[in-house]
């Protein structure tokens, strides 16, 4: 089943050189069997059909699936089981003009925990069809770590805001942290940030008033 997966999505993302072999093939055999030459020219052009409505239907969801495998990874290795995870997606190389999903992506999560969240980035990059592997050491496993984790306490977060492609993390030291992300999905984390942030700020005018 996976391969076929992976075929459909391949047809769907390679349709038009697909089609350039139809019609190669079509005229080349025309001539010398005309049946034959028909009936792989439709053939081939059902499979297009198939693969192109497949690739619109399950190419974010096989995405999906890359991220949620990512994110597993990412909990059990930063020990933050409980913690919410968002996605932060930058769109990479197309398959073609016409599809919306793209072959390949950078990703980057964040993870909210109750007091402080964890961000990684430089995280294996996304490909539809090639997942980045470990070396032979470590059995050419699919590689799940990312390159850059890092943890901050909201108490020290200033604010957060999406600016030129980053979701950046305005620390009260002055010091900003950017994560790559399209604006779609840093305005996700971003609306779950602040909640925390004043979840937090709460917190200490309170036990302000409470210790005065």
């Amino acid at each position: 089943m996976k391969l076929l997966h992976l075929t459909l999505l391949w047809l769907g993302c390679y349709w038009r050189n697909l089609l350039l072999v139809s019609i190669v093939l079509f005229i080349l055999l025309f001539s010398t069997t005309p049946y034959l030459s028909a009936w792989i020219f439709l053939s081939l052009l059902v499979l297009i059909f198939l693969g192109f409505v497949y690739h619109q239907h399950y190419a974010k969801e096989h995405f999906q699936a890359y991220c949620n495998m990512l994110v597993t990874a990412g909990k059990k290795s930063l020990k933050v089981p409980d913690s919410k995870a968002y996605i932060l997606s930058k769109k990479g190389a197309a398959c073609n003009p016409i599809l919306k999903n793209r072959k390949t992506y950078e990703v980057g999560i964040i993870y909210l925990s109750e007091n402080y969240l964890t961000y990684s980035k430089k995280c294996p990059k996304f490909h539809m069809f090639k997942y980045e592997r470990e070396d032979r050491k470590k059995k050419f496993a699919i590689k799940k770590g990312c390159g850059i984790n890092k943890e901050f306490y909201y108490a020290y977060i200033q604010s957060v805001h999406f600016e030129a492609g980053n979701l950046d993390i305005v620390l009260t030291s002055g010091d900003v942290e950017s994560i790559p992300s399209e604006k779609a999905d840093a305005t996700k984390a971003i609306l779950a940030i602040r909640d925390k942030l004043r979840e937090t700020e709460r917190s200490i005018q309170t036990n302000r008033v409470q210790s005065s």
